[in-house]
C-alpha cells in the first residue's frame, strides 16, 4: 500500500502537488468518523479538520524523491505559486502566492511570504533561500496569516520542519549524479545521548553547473557548489523540553549567465522585431551585438569574473513546559548571521551594467507563547520581538566600455554603495478556538504589532573625470502600529464533509528600499508606506465513504490597499527601479484538489489554481503610469497532475511517478509588456525507484523529461542596451541515486 499522497491540510482549503504520509488508510476506510491528519497551521499539532487555514502539506521524503534543493522550488508543488531567483542563484529569491508577491532585486526587501525554520521567522530577503534536506516535513499556508504567523505574511508562509532527534541509533546516506555536472551527498545520523537526550546531525552537499553553454573567451555556464549541515539536541530537563539548533551553509560558484537578447531588427531605424523573434540571431541590441546561436541554452556573457560566496549560519533554542494540565508555555529564541558577496552581469558580451550585491546581515528574535486548554475553547497568546541589522555594500557600473573612448568617457559612472538598516518589530498577540456547537467552531485572533526601520544611504560617485565622495547621505526612519488579526468559521455538515468561512486582515510594513539609485533625488524616494490585505475566503473538504476519492475547494477574493509594487522605471539609460504604493489592487481566484485511490497500490491526483482576476493598483509618478494591469508573476492557471504506483516484481518492491506542473502565461512586469512574458508551459518530471533490499534503494529520475523552453525572467534594459535580459530556465536532467538506511 502506499503511504505517500498530495492532499490539503486544512479544513480551509486543497492539497496541492505534495505527497504526505498519512495514517493506515485501510483501516479507517469503513469507519464513519473523518481521519486524523496532524498539522502545525495554529502553531500546535491538530487535525486538519480543526485548523481554518489553507495548508498545502509535503512530506519530506517526497522532496528528496522530486530533487527539490531549496526553497524557490517549493513553488512546483504548491498552487497559485510562483517562485525565481531574482537576478540569478545566489541572489534573493522572489515570491508571489495566490497574486501577493515582491519581486525585488534588493537585499533589503521584505517579503510577504515568509519563511519559518523550525519555528523562527526568516527576516529579510537574504534569510529566504534555504536548503531543503532532511526535513519531517513543510506546510505552505496560503493567505494571510495575520495572527500567530503575523510579521510580514500578508500572501502566506512557509514552515519547514526538520527531522527530529529520535531515541535510537539509526541514520542513512544518499549519492546521486545527474546530467549538468550535478553531484548531490546528503545523510543524517541519529544518536541516544541518554535516557531523555538524543541528537540528529544532518548534512547536504550539491556541486551542479547550469544548462547554459557561454561561449565567451574565459567564460563558461555557471555552477554552484553549497554546503550544510544542521545539528538537533533534544532533552527534557527539570520538566522542560528542550531543543537546540545549529545550522550553516556555505556557496560559492559562478553565477548563470544572462542571455541578452536585442530588440532590433533595424538598429538604423528603430524598427523593433516582433516579442516572438526576440532572441532569434536576426534581432540585435543597440551596439549591434546578436545572440551568438540558435541554441536556447547557448548565450554570450562576459561572466569568467563573476563570483557569488555566501556564508551563514545560525542558532536557536526552544523551551517548552506544562505549566498545569490545562497551559503550557513555548520560548524561542534565535540568531543568525549571515554573509554575501555577489557579482553579476545584466548585458552579456558587454561590460555595459554590471554590479556587486554586498550583505552582511545579523538577526535575533525571541517569542513567547502561551496556549491554555478548556473544555469548549482553546487560546493561544503571545510576544514577539525581532531586531535585524543589514550593511550593503553594492556597486552599479554603468558602461565601462566606454572609458577607453575618449568621445564618451563622460558617460560611464560607478556608485559604490554603503547602506544600513536597522528594523526592530514587536507584537502581542492571542486567538481564540471557540466550539460554538457539534457543528460549528468560531476561530478569532487578533495582533498588534509595531515595527520601525531606520536607514543611513551613503554612496560615492566614480567617474572618468572625478570621483565624489559622499554624492549622498541621508538618514531616516519608517514606523508603524497596525492591528491584524482574522475570524473563521467551520461547519460540519457530517463527518465526512465541511465548511468553513474566513475573514483576515494581513498587514506589510513599510520601509526603505536601499536600491540602485543613481541620484540623491532617487535615494531620498525610496521609502515606502504600509500595504495591507482584506482576504475573504470561502472552502470545502469532502471525502467518499470509502475513503477512497477526496475533494477540496477554496474559493478566495483580496481587497488590496496601498499594495506595495515594484516599477522599473524604464525611460533612462541608468537602472532605476523603485518600490512604492500601488494603490488598491484586487485578486480573486480558486484552488481544487482532486485524489483518487482506485487502489491500496495506485493514486492519481490532479490539483488547479485559478486566479481570472489579479488587477494592480494605481501608481502615478512623472511620465510613470500604471493602472489596470495584471499582476506580475501570476498566471491565471497552475495546474499538476500526477499517478503514483507501487508494483512487487521478483519480490522487489517498485515504485514509479510521473507528474506534471503547469503554468499559464504571466508577465515579469507591471506594464504587462509583450516582450516580457513568459508563454504556458508544462514541466513533466518522473521517478523509477526499485528497492534493492530492506534498507537500499537505487531510483532513475527526470526533471523537465520534454526539455521544455522557458525563462525564469525577462526584464526590460530597452533604454540602456537595446536588449531584454532574461535569465532562462533549466534543460533536461537525467540522474540516478543511492540510498542506504541503517
Amino acid at each position: 500500500m502506499l503511504t505517500r499522497h498530495s492532499v490539503t491540510a486544512a479544513a480551509v482549503a486543497l492539497s496541492c502537488f505534495g505527497p504526505i504520509v498519512l495514517a493506515e488508510q485501510a483501516a479507517t476506510a469503513n469507519r464513519d468518523d473523518v481521519e486524523r491528519l496532524e498539522v502545525f497551521a495554529q502553531r500546535r499539532g491538530q487535525d486538519l479538520h480543526d485548523v481554518s487555514v489553507a495548508v498545502t502539506l509535503i512530506d519530506g521524503d517526497y522532496l528528496q524523491q522530486r530533487q527539490l534543493k531549496d526553497a524557490v522550488e517549493l513553488a512546483t508543488l504548491v498552487p497559485n505559486f510562483i517562485a525565481s531567483q531574482a537576478a540569478a542563484e545566489g541572489t534573493t529569491p522572489a515570491f508571489t502566492l495566490r497574486g501577493v508577491g515582491m519581486f525585488d532585486y534588493n537585499t533589503s526587501t521584505v517579503s510577504p511570504i515568509a519563511i519559518y525554520s523550525d519555528e523562527v521567522v526568516s527576516g529579510g530577503a537574504n534569510f529566504l533561500t534555504g536548503q531543503l534536506f532532511d526535513l519531517e516535513r513543510v506546510e505552505v499556508l496560503r493567505g494571510p496569516q495575520g495572527t500567530l504567523f503575523g510579521r510580514n505574511t500578508t500572501g502566506g508562509a512557509v514552515l519547514l520542519r526538520s527531522r527530529l532527534p529520535e531515541h535510537q541509533f539509526s541514520g542513512y546516506f544518499r549519492a546521486s549524479a545527474a546530467e549538468q555536472q550535478s553531484y548531490r551527498l546528503q545523510g543524517a545520523v541519529n544518536a541516544p545521548l541518554g535516557e531523555s537526550t538524543a541528537a540528529r546531525f544532518a548534512f547536504n552537499w550539491q556541486d551542479y553547473q547550469y544548462s547554459m553553454t557561454n561561449l565567451f573567451p574565459g567564460a563558461d555556464g555557471g555552477g554552484m557548489e553549497q554546503a550544510s549541515f544542521r545539528l538537533l539536541l533534544s532533552s527534557e530537563w527539570l520538566g522542560w523540553s528542550l531543543l537546540w539548533r545549529l545550522h550553516s551553509e556555505h556557496w560559492s560558484g559562478q553565477p548563470k549567465p544572462v542571455y541578452s537578447a536585442g530588440v532590433f531588427s533595424d538598429l538604423a531605424s528603430g524598427e523593433r522585431c516582433s516579442p516572438a523573434e526576440v532572441g532569434s540571431r536576426h534581432c540585435v541590441d543597440n551596439f549591434g551585438f546578436s545572440v551568438p546561436s540558435d541554441d536556447y541554452w547557448t548565450t554570450s556573457a562576459n561572466t569568467g569574473h563573476k563570483r557569488n560566496r555566501t556564508d551563514s549560519w545560525g542558532t536557536s533554542l526552544q523551551l517548552e513546559r506544562a505549566l498545569s494540565d490545562s497551559v503550557s508555555v513555548k520560548s524561542i529564541s534565535a540568531y543568525k548571521s549571515f554573509n554575501r558577496f555577489h557579482s553579476w552581469d545584466a548585458d552579456g558580451p558587454g561590460q555595459f551594467i554590471e554590479g556587486i550585491l554586498g550583505s552582511d546581515n545579523e538577526f535575533f528574535s525571541q517569542e513567547v507563547t502561551w496556549f491554555w486548554q478548556q473544555p469548549e475553547r482553546f487560546w493561544t497568546a503571545g510576544l514577539f520581538y525581532l531586531n535585524e541589522r543589514l550593511v550593503q555594500g553594492n556597486e552599479l557600473d554603468l558602461f565601462r566600455d566606454f572609458r577607453a573612448v575618449p568621445e564618451l568617457a563622460a558617460v560611464p559612472a560607478t556608485f559604490i554603495y554603503r547602506n544600513r538598516l536597522q528594523n526592530e518589530a514587536m507584537a502581542a498577540y492571542a486567538q481564540m478556538e471557540q466550539q460554538l456547537t457539534s457543528d460549528w467552531q468560531l476561530t478569532a485572533g487578533l495582533r498588534l504589532t509595531d515595527e520601525q526601520t531606520r536607514y543611513h544611504a551613503n554612496a560615492d560617485l566614480d567617474t572618468v573625470a572625478f570621483y565624489l565622495n559622499d554624492f549622498w547621505d541621508l538618514s531616516g526612519k519608517v514606523s508603524d502600529t497596525e492591528w491584524t488579526g482574522k475570524l473563521a468559521l467551520i461547519q460540519r455538515l457530517n463527518p465526512r464533509h465541511s465548511l468553513y468561512y474566513s475573514y483576515s486582515r494581513g498587514y506589510k510594513s513599510g520601509g526603505y528600499n536601499a536600491g540602485f539609485s543613481s541620484s540623491p533625488e532617487e535615494a531620498a524616494d525610496s521609502a515606502y508606506d504600509p500595504e495591507y490585505l482584506h482576504a475573504w475566503e470561502l472552502g470545502s473538504r469532502w471525502r467518499s465513504a470509502d475513503a477512497s476519492l477526496f475533494w477540496e475547494l477554496a474559493l478566495f477574493y483580496y481587497d488590496y490597499r496601498d499594495q506595495q509594487t515594484f516599477v522599473n522605471i524604464s525611460s533612462g539609460t541608468a537602472p532605476y527601479h523603485v518600490l512604492k504604493n500601488a494603490g488598491d489592487g484586487r485578486v480573486a481566484g480558486l484552488e481544487s484538489d482532486w485524489r483518487y485511490r482506485p487502489a491500496a497500490s495506485t493514486e492519481l491526483q490532479l490539483s488547479v489554481g485559478y486566479i481570472p482576476l489579479a488587477k494592480l493598483g494605481e501608481y502615478r509618478q512623472g511620465d510613470v503610469f500604471v493602472s489596470d494591469t495584471r499582476l506580475p508573476f501570476t498566471p491565471k492557471w497552475t495546474l499538476g497532475a500526477s499517478i503514483e504506483q507501487q508494483l512487487s516484481i521478483a519480490k522487489q518492491a517498485l515504485n514509479w511517478q510521473f507528474g506534471v506542473r503547469y503554468q499559464s502565461a504571466i508577465y515579469f512586469d507591471q506594464y504587462q509588456d509583450p516582450y516580457a512574458r513568459q508563454d504556458g508551459y508544462a514541466l513533466w518530471h518522473g521517478r523509477l525507484g526499485w528497492q534493492l533490499s530492506s534498507d537500499l534503494e537505487l531510483a532513475l529520475w527526470g526533471k523537465n523529461l520534454f526539455n521544455q523552453k522557458y525563462a525564469e525572467l525577462k526584464f526590460d534594459s530597452v533604454a540602456a542596451l537595446g536588449a531584454y535580459t532574461q535569465l532562462r530556465g533549466e534543460a533536461r536532467q537525467l540522474g540516478i541515486e543511492l540510498s542506504y538506511q541503517f
